[in-house]
């Protein structure tokens, strides 16, 4: 510093030194060297100022000096004589309560021109711009969530995490947990073990479970009320846990167990979790589900499920998974009941059935609340999976609930199943007379028709459906089978059909039956659009995804839907910033497949805005046509514009053909309406690019044209 300053401040003495050892003579000299130091630097900023504003950044204050706050303390005060800022950054999760710069800190903030400005953490929407940045291809859409979820707002870990998955890892890098643990070395050993069991309990914790986990003695040195031998006050915790929090280690916070701790980061919870030994690991889990199961301290029974499954008590934990799945559907958690339900499932296989675990009721479970999360190509796999297993001799009730499972969810994924076929054998394993489930196989059989198009045959099983309804006084089945039925009416009478869906909506909502609620209202929404009402069946699709979010399953079958269609319903009306508005899901986690559902109708803007880069999200989107024919029509209509956009006639024929071609084998045929549609598009381009061509070309597409003709 001497050196630079001195070439700054020409036939000026600049002192950069230690101060001398000795007697007051030698601390007399010391102080007044760095006086002159800090004169030195106030000058030159000043000059640097006469030609230009001068802004001085000064990161990481936590780590300076006593000397370098001095001069901050300096330059502060005389803030204002020329045209200098200053900005100087500091961590407060480094301030631990006698930290050097808290008062230094709350010194500055009093001065004049002084402000302090607290950062907030990056939301979450800049960490996805930032995690893209730094790897813009190569992570799947899972990963950036993951990345963004971890990195709480911070971007040093949004990079480290970056990093850790651009080598296909998905734990800490080994340069990122040191870094973090380095937080405990200030601690002492009982204020570590506290972290540590914090750690293990998942990062947060309420002060009851912990004091009875530290009470059982699997705390070390921290044992509170409850051990004879220990502290009955809880003193030993409390100072531990005062330690932790004075280092900015852990927080006192709110959790679903009452007042509690938790990690300030969840990054360093997981470095302190990975740091620990197995036999801590194990130890420290077993006395957490000990507390939890004998009720010694309130918790989840997904809280229990886990720390039972990583002690090893394969038991508890079963029992306890199943349980934490029914309470997160009560509460309206359909992807956490459906991991719960899975779980359960994995600690059955290769083992002798539970006790009291029905485990074709617990596939049911597990596929009902992986389809209310918009996961129904997962649903499907676990039915069949299950029907294949007990196929054959498996009893008939059990049987015919799985096939009747697999039908429905095939129903809604587009799944080539032969549906009418599951549901013929289903209702031959039946005893003869109504029952609820066979008049449900009869609603499911009238749908199935209904999608491949055989009216007749269609109105003849939802009639039996809902005349076995009503005899039996099942609810959700009268509503389902009504709504099928006013679909199947609404051409010759759609104002009657009108009245019977919304009739039909009163009862699922009545009935307590999300599934078949949403149905019926999504349905009223199609039967508006298609007869030409679109800013009702705007609003009335939009209806549809909003109670999908009362019902906590946005993503569920006809809630997703809503979405997308009232989006679709605002590019016909021309609204494209409103469109563009309901599909925005950048706060959300979608599952994949309502992401690329609603990419897809995004495309219908690009496409009508001309924007023929959009063609290069199409190949992430392609995979997804045999799932949802919707993404396929979707997809279909934007590409062929996009394509026309671009001039290439080859790709649009190329496009138009595939996507009929799949649908046709998707739903059973090709008379399906969407074909109209694209192939007036596709007319539209060829009259358009005929003008530019030759004869021959020409004559080419003329077959071409009276085929797609002759198909609307």
């Amino acid at each position: 510093a001497g050196p630079a300053l001195a070439r700054l401040l020409p036939g000026r003495r600049v002192l950069a030194a230690d101060p001398p050892p000795g007697g007051p003579q030698g601390a007399t000299d010391g102080a007044g060297a760095r006086a002159a130091l800090f004169e030195a630097v106030q000058v030159v900023l000043e000059r640097l100022a006469r030609s230009a504003p001068v802004l001085l950044v000064v990161e990481d204050v936590h780590w300076a000096d006593p000397s370098t706050h001095e001069l901050l303390t300096l330059l502060l005060t005389r803030a204002g004589s020329a045209p200098v800022s200053i900005v100087a950054s500091y961590r407060t999760d480094d301030l631990h309560r006698r930290h050097p710069l808290r008062g230094r800190a709350a010194q500055w903030a009093r001065l004049p021109g002084v402000s302090r400005v607290h950062l907030q953490p990056l939301p979450d929407a800049d960490v996805r711009v930032l995690v893209h940045e730094l790897q813009p291809t190569g992570l799947r859409t899972a990963d950036v969530d993951r990345i963004v979820a971890r990195a709480e707002g911070n971007a040093f870990f949004a990079e480290e995490l970056v990093a850790a998955a651009r080598r296909g890892e998905g734990s800490l890098t080994a340069d990122l947990a040191d870094l973090l643990l380095l937080h405990l070395d200030a601690l002492d050993e009982a204020a570590r073990a506290v972290v540590r069991a914090v750690a293990v309990a998942g990062g947060r914790v309420g002060h009851d479970l912990l004091a009875a986990v530290a009470a059982a003695g699997a705390v070390g040195g921290t044992a509170s009320g409850g051990d004879p031998g220990g502290d009955p006050g809880g003193a030993a915790l409390d100072a531990a846990l005062r330690t932790a929090v004075d280092h900015h280690v852990l927080v006192a916070s709110r959790t679903p167990g009452g007042p509690g701790y938790a990690f300030r980061h969840a990054l360093l919870a997981e470095a302190v979790y990975d740091d620990l030994l197995p036999g801590e690991r194990v130890r420290l889990h077993r006395a957490f589900a000990a507390a939890l199961d004998t009720g010694a301290a309130d918790g989840t029974a997904a809280a229990l499920a886990r720390h039972a499954r990583a002690a090893g008590d394969t038991a508890t934990a079963l029992a306890a998974s199943v349980r934490a799945g029914d309470e997160a559907m009560t509460v309206g958690g359909p992807a956490e009941a459906a991991t719960h339900y899975e779980t359960a499932l994995h600690l059955l296989a290769g083992r002798a059935p539970a006790d009291g675990v029905d485990v074709v009721d617990l596939v049911l479970r597990a596929a009902d609340s992986a389809a209310a999360a918009g996961r129904l190509h997962r649903a499907l796999d676990l039915l069949r999976a299950e029907l294949e297993r007990l196929r054959p001799g498996a009893p008939p009730g059990k049987g015919a609930l799985l096939l009747h499972a697999v039908a429905g969810t095939a129903l809604l994924d587009d799944a080539p199943v032969g549906v009418v076929g599951l549901v013929a054998e289903a209702l031959e394993l039946l005893p003869p007379g109504p029952s609820p489930l066979r008049a449900r196989l009869l609603a499911v059989r009238g749908r199935a028709h209904a999608a491949h198009r055989r009216e007749q045959e269609a109105l003849r099983w939802t009639r039996e459906a809902l005349d076995m309804a009503r005899e039996l006084g099942v609810p959700d089945v009268l509503a389902d089978a009504t709504t099928t039925f006013a679909r199947l009416t609404q051409h010759p009478a759609p104002a009657e059909a009108e009245r019977t869906l919304r009739t039909a909506l009163a009862e699922a909502r009545a009935a307590g039956d999300a599934a078949v609620e949403l149905r019926s209202a999504h349905q009223l929404g199609s039967l508006l659009y298609e007869t030409g009402r679109l800013a009702q069946a705007q609003r009335a699709y939009a209806d549809a995804a909003a109670r999908a979010v009362e019902l906590r399953r946005p993503w569920a079958p006809y809630g997703l839907d809503g979405r997308a269609m009232a989006a679709h319903v605002a590019v016909v009306r021309g609204e494209w910033d409103e469109a563009l508005r309901l599909l925005d899901a950048s706060s959300e986690s979608p599952p994949p497949l309502a992401r690329a559902t609603l990419d897809a109708v995004a495309l219908a803007v690009a496409a009508g805005r001309g924007q023929v880069a959009a063609l290069g999200s199409l190949p992430a989107l392609r995979p997804w046509w045999e799932r949802d024919g919707l993404i396929a029509v979707l997809c279909g209509y934007a590409a062929i514009d996009l394509h026309g956009e671009a001039g290439d006639v080859g790709a649009v024929l190329a496009v138009h053909d595939e996507v009929v071609g799949l649908l046709a084998q998707l739903w059973g045929g090709s008379g399906f309406a969407a074909r109209t549609r694209l192939g007036a598009l596709v007319l539209g381009l060829l009259i358009a690019a005929g003008a530019r061509v030759g004869a021959r070309e020409r004559r080419a597409w003329r077959g071409r044209a009276d085929a797609l003709l002759d198909a609307g």
